[in-house]
C-alpha cells in the first residue's frame, strides 16, 4: 500500500510540474492604462534628453491607451522598466505588440538584467555585458513580438530586476507604440 501511495504521489507531482510551464496563464506587465505606468519606465542613452516616453490613445491594442516612445535621431536609447513582478519562472515568452507607423522595417533590442547583473553607482542599470539579449525586426504597421527567455549564459528568472527595449535601426524621427506587454508559455515551435 505504501509503495502504491508513494508512486501516486510521484505521479501528481510529475503531472503537474510537467502542467505548470505549458499552462500558466499569461501574466501582463504593462498595458498602459493610466498615467502612473510611466513611473515604471527610465530613460538611457546618449541622447536620452530627446527621447519622448507618453501615453497615446493611437494604435492601442488593449485598453484605451498604450505606449508611444519616439527616438532621437541619430543616437542609441533607450527605454528602462524598472518595476514589474520579478518572478519570470513560470514562463519561457516575453511578448509585446508594437505599431510601426513608418514604411520601413525597423530592427528592434531586448536586454534582460537579473539581480546579479552587475547594479552599482556607476552602472544603475546593470553591467551591460551581464544582460541577455534578442533582437527582432518590425515590419510597418502591427507586430507582435515574441522574445524568448533562453540564453546561452546565465540569467535568473526569478529574480528578473530591469529590461530595456532599444532600436537598432531608426528611421528619422521614429515613434513606436507599445502594448499590452506580457510574460507567455508558448510552444517551442513559436519561440522561433
Amino acid at each position: 500500500m505504501k509503495k502504491v501511495v508513494m508512486g501516486l504521489i510521484a505521479a501528481i507531482l510529475f503531472f503537474s510540474a510537467g502542467l505548470s510551464a505549458a499552462d500558466s496563464k499569461p501574466l501582463t506587465l504593462f498595458s498602459f492604462g493610466k498615467a502612473e505606468d510611466l513611473q515604471c519606465l527610465q530613460v538611457d542613452g546618449g541622447m536620452k534628453e530627446s527621447m519622448k516616453t507618453e501615453l497615446s490613445a493611437e494604435n492601442c491594442t488593449t485598453g484605451k491607451n498604450c505606449l508611444k516612445v519616439t527616438f532621437p535621431d541619430d543616437s542609441w536609447a533607450e527605454v528602462l522598466f524598472v518595476k514589474f513582478p520579478a518572478d519570470w519562472s513560470g514562463y519561457n515568452a516575453l511578448k509585446m505588440d508594437i505599431f510601426n507607423p513608418s514604411v520601413l522595417s525597423v530592427g528592434i533590442l531586448f536586454q534582460g538584467a537579473d539581480a546579479d547583473a552587475g547594479f552599482a553607482k556607476d552602472a544603475p542599470f546593470g553591467d551591460r555585458e551581464k544582460r541577455v539579449s534578442s533582437g527582432g525586426m518590425l515590419k510597418p504597421g502591427k507586430n507582435t513580438l515574441v522574445f524568448p527567455l533562453a540564453y546561452d549564459k546565465p540569467f535568473d528568472l526569478k529574480h528578473v530586476k530591469m529590461w530595456s527595449l532599444s532600436n537598432v535601426s531608426r528611421p528619422k524621427g521614429l515613434a513606436l507604440y507599445i502594448d499590452n506587454i506580457r510574460l507567455e508559455s508558448v510552444k517551442p515551435e513559436d519561440l522561433e
